[in-house]
């Protein structure tokens, strides 16, 4: 059985790393913990896992302390390998004992760094990040502050409700 992972006050020196595949059970976990949709476990399991092949369209990133993974993002470069990127930050989810940190804002901004230099190896750029989240303020705050996004679009009824796609240009 999969549980989150045990995360004390003192998490450490925090890293942010490209995900491997040995990381995959732990991604299940937080991600249970934060989205039904990641339940009954096996279903997780293979939705992470399928997403995990999908490299190097699709890239997990996570963050870890002393006590083991405490977050992942899930990058999803949208269009094709053009020259001008579109990435969807699809999924982000941090360990409930330690939200509130500023450990997503770190997760989302130093893996991004990852992936930029991803692309610029390629002679790519960066052009946008496209998110779609709920409508809670919370969630339009927390990409705002660390992305610079804004909300283009409304979709209604889509996942729990409905939700806003917003937009974070380069």
């Amino acid at each position: 059985m999969l549980s989150t992972p045990d995360v004390s006050v003192d998490l450490g020196r925090l890293m942010v790393r490209r995900a491997q595949e040995d990381d995959l059970d732990a991604i299940v976990a937080i991600g249970a913990e934060a989205f039904g949709g990641l339940r009954p476990v096996e279903r997780g399991r293979a939705w992470v896992a399928a997403c995990w092949r999908g490299a190097p369209r699709l890239q997990y990133w996570i963050i870890e302390g002393h006590t083991g993974l405490v977050g992942y993002v899930l990058w999803v470069e949208k269009g094709g390998f053009r020259d001008a990127a579109v990435v969807e930050l699809e999924q982000i989810a941090v360990s409930a004992s330690v939200r509130g940190r500023g450990i997503g804002a770190q997760l989302v901004l130093q893996s991004l760094e990852g992936l930029e230099a991803d692309l610029k190896l390629r002679g790519s750029r960066l052009k946008l990040i496209e998110i779609t989240t709920g409508t809670e303020q919370g969630a339009v705050t927390f990409y705002r502050r660390t992305l610079g996004a804004e909300i283009v679009a409304t979709i209604p009824s889509l996942f729990r409700g409905d939700e806003f796609i917003l937009i974070a240009r380069r």
